[in-house]
């Protein structure tokens, strides 16, 4: 058994309009699954109405326009990506782990054109 994420109504509401990456996970599922979606909605639950409280949202790059119900007990883990502009690369806000790759421990090279390294890499010190 999983253990679902428990989002009150004020921290559920704060991801409308973002989107989020979110670990997904079904009983009848041996693995989890991971989505990136759009969340457009949040449907809160109300005794004696309904009573399962779910996000409304749009997978990512999809051309389906209507959303999908998201119930918080199928949610593992949930981040907002933050938005992304021309100079920079969306970043999602607070840490993941990420599996830990091999390196090669090798040096990188000196940044160019920087106001102590010029464009050919000379720092402008004598070298006997």
């Amino acid at each position: 058994m999983h253990s679902p994420i428990t989002l009150d109504a004020a921290t559920a509401i704060s991801y409308i309009g973002k989107t989020a990456l979110m670990e997904l996970r079904w009983d009848a599922e041996p693995e989890s699954s991971w989505q990136l979606m759009h969340i457009v909605g949040v449907v809160l639950p109300m005794e004696g109405v309904y009573d399962h409280a779910c996000f409304m949202a749009v997978y990512f790059d999809t051309p389906d326009p209507y959303p999908e119900r998201v119930f918080f007990t199928e949610i593992c883990t949930i981040r907002a990506i933050r938005h992304r502009d021309r100079q920079s690369s969306g970043n999602v806000l607070g840490r993941m782990t990420r599996p830990s790759l091999p390196r090669s421990g090798a040096a990188l090279p000196a940044r160019r054109n920087s106001s102590t390294v010029p464009s050919n890499g000379s720092t402008g010190a004598a070298h006997p």
